[in-house]
């Protein structure tokens, strides 16, 4: 997803966007886990568990706050098509979902655009 497609489609959330903020990735990180040997990850999500790893950024963080964050993990860890859902931070889970990268992004910034709202 494209930071333009973030601003057209989620309207909420991006008027509360700082200037600042150049591509989606600033805001929302998904990443397709996968088996590093040396990873930093590696300890924290099992590939074979979950094989996707979420990150809310400093700036998605600021603009839905703390009550916003504890809202967004209740929809995560409530949402059907994650299979496996765990938390390592605050700001980091790891998921096992059939949805590929780019769904489970959008999915997210449903999810902000309704705490937003």
């Amino acid at each position: 997803m494209t930071l333009e497609e973030v601003k057209n489609n989620f309207p909420a959330l991006a008027a509360k966007l700082p200037e600042n903020i150049f591509t989606d990735r600033e805001l929302v990180v998904v990443d397709y886990n996968y088996e590093e040997p040396d990873g930093e990850e590696t300890e924290e999500f099992d590939a074979s568990v979950y094989n996707h790893i979420l990150y809310i950024a400093a700036p998605a963080l600021e603009i839905i706050g703390e009550d916003g964050l504890g809202k967004l993990t209740e929809m995560l860890e409530s949402y059907e098509g994650f299979r496996h859902f765990s938390v390592s931070e605050e700001d980091l889970f790891g998921v096992y979902s059939d949805l590929n990268d780019e769904e489970i992004s959008k999915l997210l910034f449903t999810m902000l655009e309704e705490i937003v709202s």
